[in-house]
Order: C-alpha cells, then structure tokens, then sequence
C-alpha cells in the first residue's frame, strides 16, 4: 500500500511540474521573435494534439496555411499492334514498352490515368512546409472492371531560406527531365530514367542559377514482394526451418541508392545538369537451377544463375534543355549505368539471368517541342535503350524478358479544347531486339493514342 501511495504521490508531483513548465517551453523570448520567421507562443493558444510518442505540443498559430485538392480526369483510347507492352503484360491498360514478338493487335480505352492529390501548404515567411498525397488507378489488378487505387506520391517538403528536405515518396530526384508524350511510360525502357520512389533528398540553391542535391532512395519492395527474389542465409537458432532460411524479409538488396545532382539554369529556360548514383548489394536467387521460369511460365536459360555475387550498380548522365527559338526548344538526356533496373523504370534488365552478373547499358533521349500558337503544340523525339551484347549472352532462351536494344520515336500534337480540357493524338514506332540465349530477335510495332483530359 505505501508502495502504491508513493508512486501516486510522485505521479502527482511530475504532472504539476510538467503543467508549471509548459507556458515557458510553449514560448519565446523577446529577443528569440525579433528575426523572421519566428513565432512567439501566447500562453492561451490552444493545443491542438499530442501525438504518442511525440515529445511537444502542435501548434497551428504563428504561420499560415491552405489544402489544395488537385487531380486529372483522363480517357486514353489506344490502338496497338504486336503487343507493344510485353515486358508488363499485367498492366496493359496502354501504354508502351517494346515491340512484341506476338503480331496481335489490339484495342482499349484506359481511364486508370486519372489522378486524385491533395497538396497542403504552410510558410511564415522563412520557413515553408509542403505535403503531397497523390494517386491514380494503375493499381495490381482490373479483375471485372475494379480498377484499384496506386499511391504515386507521398511526401514532405520542408524548406528554410535557400534548402530543402524532401522526405516522402517522389519522382526520382537524379536525371529528374522527362519528355512531355502522352504515353503513360513517358519513354520507359526507351532511353528514359524515371521513378517514384520513397527517398530523403537535401537541395540546396546555391545561386539564383546553381543548385545542387544529395539523396538516399530505393524502390518500395513490399517485404520482397516484388520480382521472386530473395536472399538465402543461414537462419538463426530460433528460425529453424531447415539449413537455410528464404524469408521475405531476407531482402538481398539492403543498401539503397545514394546520388547527386547538379543543375545550372541560364536565359530563357536553359538547363544543363549532371547526376550520379551508387549502390552494392549481394545477389540473390531466381530459381537458382536449370530450367528454371521466370514469372512461373517462361523458361530461362538452361546455365544455372549464379547469386550471392557482389553487384555494384552505378549510373552517370547528363541532361540539357536548350532554347533554339522562342518558340521551338530542344529537351534530353544521356546516360551510362550498371545494373540499373526497378528504380529506373527497368524490371528485368538489370542481371544476366544465367550468369547473375550487372548488364551495363546505354540510354538516352532527345525532344522538339514547337510551340506553334496557344491553340497548338507539337512535339518530336527519339529514345534508345541499348545494353551491352556481352553482358546479355545466354540470359534467356526466349524474346520478352531482356531486350538487346529497344528504340522509339513519337510524333504528338496537343489542343486545349476549352479552359484545362485538353485533347493529344500521339503516335509512337518501336523496334525492340530481344536477347535469345546468344542471338537476338527482331520486331516492330505500333501505337496511337487519342487522350482526353481534364485537370483541375
């Protein structure tokens, strides 16, 4: 009993120690509110929660603040020959990867591009806080017509004078340009590097022309979910299982990415940037044995893929955007990279799939955009995707799964109809060369796609 009153009594005397303090710990002095940016606390503002675990009040006095709703309605209808999206057939809604080496055309008006976003803004004049949340319909599955939700973004942007915090998922913060077709892909697995990724990116402004930025990122895996692989280790004693243990949670690849960017604006919309990114990690198996399938139906080699190697996986690239007149500009991006798969919009590409070694590859882009009036827009361009031969010898004994090179070129003419309504009629022309054991196939295809959107 007494030991119970004790403890009442000490309880007693820490909530009226904590009740005594909290007016001096809600505010500021004098001389700590003289600067922008700060906030000096009156006594009486309310507290509006305590989350648990948080260690000090909310406020929401002292700056201000709005949330947006934003979004896009969009129906893309689309015409495709030669099964132009092989390399995701799960998700073919419309959009374009590679030629196929299936001559099957086919049809489709695709909604799932809408999107819906909430975006909250917050700044006292120093500081500045940003919050996104943004999804389409491209979710896993469109059994019977359901057409599932897909977070796209999720982030926080804190900024204070010339630097900013991004933690959160957002687009890939290193070779961030990206041409302006319609197609959902926006060049993927054509010469475009591209991603939404969960990441925690510093930027600083050096200049009103410099800036630069460091980052941590990684696709978001699912517990190893994604693409079959994980890492076989020996379990501990309190594991069991057998002589190895092949949880999801034994995810071969624990490093994330690490990169930078650097970018130099100049007059009239001039960009020059350059990036790099860095990661290691330990192979792990798919399937592990001849004859093994990839995706449960499709054979691979008949060599066994050697895991447990050590990948490094780098890129280096360059991007530019350059004005020719006012009206016409060119936009691109080249690169270099080792081992580059899901992070940059390249499932499958990144391993050998006998040998369990890094395909180095090659890639780029280049737009014309022509503004021709308010009422029209033109754009042209080109991509390749090209990975080294060498490195993708007897990877696979069938066309769809690793590609040798895959090209595209686009024609694309914009019309605002009224106000944000837009209209865009696109056409795109593949040539892909699949790797088949040490040859390679070759086919082409088609797509044209005739898009409505509204955004609001």
């Amino acid at each position: 009993m007494k030991g119970i009153m004790r403890s009442f009594a000490f309880a007693l005397f820490l909530v009226g120690t904590l009740i005594g303090a909290w007016p001096a710990y809600a505010q500021q002095g004098a001389s700590e509110a003289e600067g922008g940016g700060r906030i000096t606390r009156e006594q009486d503002e309310p507290i509006i929660h305590i989350c648990p675990g948080c260690l000090s009040p909310v406020f929401t006095q002292g700056s201000k603040g709005s949330i947006t709703p934003y979004g896009r309605v969009e129906l893309d209808a689309i015409y495709s020959t030669r099964n132009t999206n092989p390399l995701d057939p799960s998700q073919f809604n419309g959009y374009a990867t590679g030629a196929g080496s299936v001559n099957r055309n086919s049809t489709t008006l695709n909604p799932r591009y809408s999107v819906f976003g909430i975006r909250a803004d917050r700044s006292d004049g120093m500081h500045t806080l940003k919050g996104v949340v943004e999804v389409d319909f491209y979710g896993q599955t469109d059994n019977a017509g359901n057409l599932p939700p897909r977070l796209r973004l999720a982030n926080i942007a804190y900024g204070y004078k010339n630097t900013s915090l991004t933690v959160g998922m957002d687009w890939t913060p290193v070779m961030s340009l990206h041409p302006d077709l319609i197609d959902f892909s926006i060049m993927g697995y054509g010469g475009n590097l591209w991603q939404r990724l969960p990441q925690i990116t510093l930027r600083h402004k050096f200049t009103e022309r410099f800036e630069g930025l460091f980052t941590v990122m990684r696709f978001e895996r699912g517990l190893s979910g994604c693409c079959g692989s994980t890492q076989i280790r020996t379990p501990t004693p309190t594991e069991g299982g057998g002589p190895t243990n092949n949880t999801a949670f034994n995810d071969p690849v624990l490093m994330p990415y690490v990169g930078t960017r650097w970018a130099y604006t100049g007059d009239n919309g001039m960009m020059l940037a350059a990036s790099a990114a860095f990661r290691h990690y330990r192979s792990a198996p798919l399937g592990g044995v001849a004859g093994a399938t990839f995706g449960g139906t499709t054979p691979l080699s008949t060599a066994p893929f050697a895991f447990n190697q050590d990948i490094n996986s780098y890129l280096v690239g360059g991007e530019l955007v350059f004005p020719i007149t006012s009206r016409v500009k060119f936009s691109g991006e080249i690169a270099m990279g080792q081992g580059l798969g899901v992070e940059f919009f390249r499932f499958n590409q990144e391993l050998n799939l006998a040998t369990g070694k890094p395909i180095r590859s090659v890639m780029g882009w280049g737009q014309l955009s022509y503004a021709h009036s308010r009422e029209y827009t033109f754009l042209a361009g080109a991509g390749f995707d090209n990975p080294f031969d060498r490195d993708l010898k007897g990877s696979v004994t069938v066309p769809n799964i690793q590609y040798l090179q895959n090209y595209r070129t686009y024609l694309t003419a914009i019309h605002p109809i009224w106000s944000d309504f837009h209209v865009g009629l696109e056409w795109q022309h593949l040539w892909t060369n699949w790797a088949v054991g040490n040859g390679q196939q070759k086919f082409e295809g088609d797509m044209w796609n005739m898009s409505f959107w509204y955004n609001f």
